[in-house]
């Protein structure tokens, strides 16, 4: 008897987990859809005009850009996971990790995203413990943050536009400079409980977080020069680190919406119009998904590779 309450018990509450992440889910898909068709209703659809055929050859000076911002990313994944555990790792088999998961954080919704996968395979392919390939994900996601707030503080050192409507003074640049030096050092000190993370490792994880970081940066700079856009590249120094943290917030679907409507209200502080910042921000998220599909079909490749040996 005792045996049959325990098992009904356990059903229940797993059913009751299934349906608090469905209606989870169903509220990401509905913020995503309310805020893209807010943004859409804002949309000038005669500023469409200005998209000529030229726009194939910023979309594939911006698809290489974005290659190689996660590049950057994964020669920090090796660096970090060196720290971690000394084998031999392949950066190209890493980077094919890293486009696998950019495509899972894309276009797969729920809890199964781009780090879960690169956590899968890592732990497969190199027999990394879970908590160890946990670890390397982590660090490299608490770098990436870490990467922003710098990127952001050094703008706005030069931003006076951005400094003004924001009411942010020297006097909090420094303030908040200090902060993210002071977390930083808090952060290594947690982290140094798991592994050792000398500063020069630091500095090395860091540098190149900000080189991955600055992908998206150039992406929208690129488009905003199509256009013929009044804004600088320091103006979306201040503008990207933004974007990206407000989509670590899980209010929607992989960050869609969001994404696209900070950068919109962001670019529309610098006289930008709003039809313009839109197109923008929505080729941004094309040249994203032109690259996650690159990581699809490597995906399917592996899995085709791997069925094959299964039956072999």
């Amino acid at each position: 008897m005792t045996n049959i309450d325990t098992t009904g018990v356990a059903e229940n509450t797993e059913a009751k987990k299934k349906v608090k992440h469905f209606f989870f889910l169903l509220a990401k898909i509905l913020v995503s859809v309310s805020l893209l068709g807010f943004l859409i209703t804002k949309l000038d659809f005669s500023s469409l005009t200005k998209l000529q055929s030229d726009i194939v050859g910023y979309l594939l000076v911006s698809t290489i850009i974005m290659f190689v911002a996660l590049w950057f990313m994964t020669a920090r994944w090796k660096v970090v996971l060196l720290l971690i555990k000394l084998k031999s790792y392949s950066l190209t088999l890493l980077y094919k990790f890293y486009l696998i998961g950019h495509f899972f954080s894309i276009f797969i919704p729920g809890a199964i995203g781009g780090d879960a996968m690169r956590f899968y395979y890592i732990s497969k392919v190199y027999k990394l413990t879970k908590p160890s390939s946990l670890l390397s994900v982590f660090i490299e996601r608490i770098a990436g943050l870490f990467a922003l707030a710098i990127i952001l503080m050094f703008s706005l050192l030069f931003n006076d536009t951005l400094r003004e409507k924001l009411h942010f003074g020297y006097e909090l640049i420094f303030l908040s400079s200090l902060g993210i030096v002071l977390a930083l050092v808090i952060a290594k000190y947690f982290v140094n409980k798991k592994v050792h993370v000398g500063y020069k490792d630091m500095g090395s994880i860091l540098l190149l977080s900000g080189l991955g970081q600055f992908g998206d940066i150039a992406v929208a700079y690129v488009y905003s020069q199509y256009f013929q856009l009044d804004i600088s590249l320091l103006s979306l120094m201040s503008i990207m680190p933004l974007v990206y943290i407000a989509t670590v917030i899980p209010i929607s679907l992989g960050g869609v919406g969001v994404r696209e409507g900070v950068m919109t209200a962001g670019m529309a502080l610098y006289g930008v119009h709003v039809s313009d910042a839109v197109i923008v921000s929505f080729l941004l998220y094309l040249t994203k998904i032109i690259v996650g599909i690159f990581g699809w079909i490597i995906y399917l490749r592996i899995n085709t590779n791997e069925e094959s040996s299964s039956h072999e």
